[in-house]
């Protein structure tokens, strides 16, 4: 007796696995991005000092080799930071320790002011002004304690550095190298296609570093020297606080104003008025004069998907993501316009 033929598996039960099978590898490999996610943030923020970098080697490799003018801003890079890290971190750590030493006798000033705001708009009565308790002092254990973890952050955080610095000095020696490894993984009859959009990639990121990079020069420079101007005290640290913070767009500008706000509080509610005009006016020129003339160069990111970009980002990645929000919303701009928008809806702009 002879056994029936098999049958051939039904199409849409292939089609069924087959979409199972992706599905499976795609969670996959979501998964084993989730946990490397912190060393995708560092090869990113390398991507970015890279570009950083190839600015200066750009106009150094008109006069030597692109190997020397690489060697050249490594060299002058780490030695700013030499430089920096001898003459202005002991200021900006002196700075530091006296902003923390104030900073709660600003806090404990601004509690008692809104106090003071409540129960004068409010009904009559309440109790006696409690004096103002200081802060407890950290007792010697508690120091030791903390000492051990802040070193090993400080270790991890050199550590983090170096690792970017070299990163991005081989990124910036041989782009094209990197790129043609990854090129070699994209099937030859979409080569034309990852050209373009690495192309785009490269041309939005440049001019996005490029503007961020004038935007935080000129206000961090500007906050300093208002704030120097009012009186008001670690106006240099102030600056440096504004600089970095500038870095992340709205919230960052927010963030980077409370502790000069806090400082000029320290101060009296007459420096606290300066500071918080200095800042006013920082911004006021922020709005009308760095993004026009500056980041307008740049890809534009529109303030609510920036901001909703910020608030994911930070939840899932915490600090780190909020810093890298901005560039990735851009590359994520560029591809969605060039691949999704153009290539398959066929539309322009």
């Amino acid at each position: 007796m002879s056994e029936a033929p098999s049958r051939p598996p039904d199409p849409a039960v292939r089609r069924a696995l087959r979409v199972g099978v992706l599905l499976i590898g795609l969670l996959v490999l979501l998964a084993a991005l989730w946990h490397v996610r912190d060393v995708l943030m560092l090869a990113f923020l390398a991507v970015l000092l890279a570009l950083v970098f190839s600015f200066p080697v750009g106009w150094l490799q008109r006069v030597m080799p692109r190997g020397l003018a690489v060697l050249a801003v490594l060299l002058l890079f780490l030695g700013g930071l030499g430089l920096l890290g001898w003459r202005v971190a002991p200021v900006l750590a002196e700075q530091a320790r006296e902003l923390t030493r104030s900073a709660p006798q600003a806090l404990q000033d601004a509690r008692q002011w809104l106090e003071h705001a409540q129960r004068s708009m409010g009904p009559e009565g309440g109790g006696a002004q409690k004096p103002a308790q200081p802060a407890p002092a950290v007792t010697v254990s508690r120091a030791a304690q903390l000492a051990l973890p802040a070193a090993f952050t400080l270790a991890e955080a050199a550590t983090t550095l170096v690792l970017l610095v070299v990163l991005a000095a081989f990124l910036v020696h041989q782009p094209q190298a990197y790129v043609r490894g990854v090129r070699r993984l994209v099937p030859r009859a979409h080569e034309p296609v990852f050209d373009e959009a690495v192309a785009r990639l490269t041309h939005a990121l440049r001019q996005w570093v490029g503007g961020i990079l004038v935007s935080m020069l000129i206000m961090g420079t500007l906050t300093g020297a208002g704030l120097a101007i009012a009186g008001i005290h670690n106006w240099l640290l102030l600056g440096f606080i504004t600089f970095l913070g500038t870095f992340v767009p709205y919230v960052g500008a927010i963030a980077s104003a409370v502790p000069g706000l806090l400082a000029g509080l320290a101060q009296s509610s007459h420096h606290l008025l300066l500071a918080m005009a200095v800042y006013l006016g920082i911004h006021v020129v922020e709005g009308y004069l760095v993004q026009p003339y500056v980041m307008r160069r740049a890809v534009e990111v529109r303030p609510a998907l920036l901001l909703f970009g910020q608030s994911v980002a930070l939840a899932l990645l915490g600090v780190m993501g909020a810093v890298v929000a901005t560039p990735l919303l851009v590359c994520v701009q560029v591809l969605v316009g060039y691949l999704w928008v153009e290539r398959r809806l066929h539309k322009q702009g």
